[in-house]
């Protein structure tokens, strides 16, 4: 059996990576195994390595079901497994701006893209489960209980402002909207807000979790808020004084 320098193989994985080098070989590291060899070359493109990442919970969801370990409540552990991995994602999704911003990388956008479409894909699920799973589609059902439940509001708020986002995430769909595909997708910011509001008011118990995501995304918002007050700043200082005109600066003129 051929001996696999996994030290070396996962060193140049991360190299790749970070960019540092073009291209992996795992066979010069013993890897011979066609497979293997062709995923983790696959898994050393980022954008690659993230899209797996955002299906990871999506793969453990399932071994949930299968194995029966949602907990003693398992519909009650389907909303709190998805609508959790939704918020998860969209916190991530906001954090691609600011590190942009501070690292001047441009190439994340599409990082951005891919994880606000792993939220809406949870929270689509976290949806489903309810309209299906809890009320078995039964809509006057469902209407009562929305018109019922406050923090329902804040949850339907949230997930049509996701399920528009998703629809005009591509970059067609950013052309032909100009400036008004970037004032859509601002509303990520009060989402995100709907969504801590969602999940801290059916909570009974410990709120430390909504909490810990609520201070997260307060920062997020601060930092935009100040990229925001920066940039006006600098356009105003770009903008030349108007110089005051008087009557021996007019031009003389034959009447």
């Amino acid at each position: 059996m051929q001996h696999i320098d996994l030290r070396g193989l996962s060193k140049a994985y991360c190299r790749v990576i970070r960019k540092q080098e073009k291209s992996l070989v795992p066979a010069a590291y013993g890897l011979t195994l066609p497979w293997a060899s062709r995923l983790i070359v696959w898994l050393s493109d980022t954008w690659n390595a993230c899209l797996l990442l955002c299906l990871l919970p999506f793969a453990e969801l399932l071994l949930l079901i299968v194995s029966g370990a949602l907990g003693p409540n398992a519909i009650e552990g389907f909303h709190l497994f998805t609508g959790t991995w939704s918020l998860r994602f969209l916190v991530v999704t906001l954090i691609v701006t600011p590190v942009q911003t501070m690292t001047r990388w441009r190439g994340m956008a599409a990082f951005r893209q891919l994880f606000g479409l792993a939220s809406f894909g949870y929270a689509a699920l976290h949806v489903l489960g309810y309209l299906w799973i809890d009320h078995g589609l039964a809509w006057s059902a469902i209407i009562t209980d929305i018109l019922e439940t406050r923090y329902i509001w804040f949850g339907l708020f949230a997930s049509v402002v996701l399920l528009l986002l998703a629809l005009t995430s591509s970059t067609g769909a950013m052309k032909i909207m100009g400036r008004r595909w970037k004032k859509l997708h601002r509303w990520i910011y009060p989402a995100s807000v709907a969504v801590i509001l969602h999940y801290a008011m059916q909570l009974k118990g410990n709120l430390a979790d909504p909490f810990f995501y609520g201070l997260v995304i307060s920062f997020l918002l601060l930092f935009r808020v100040g990229v925001w007050f920066k940039n006006r700043q600098l356009s105003r200082l770009m903008i030349p004084k108007a110089a005051k005109i008087t009557e021996n600066d007019l031009p003389n003129v034959h009447r």
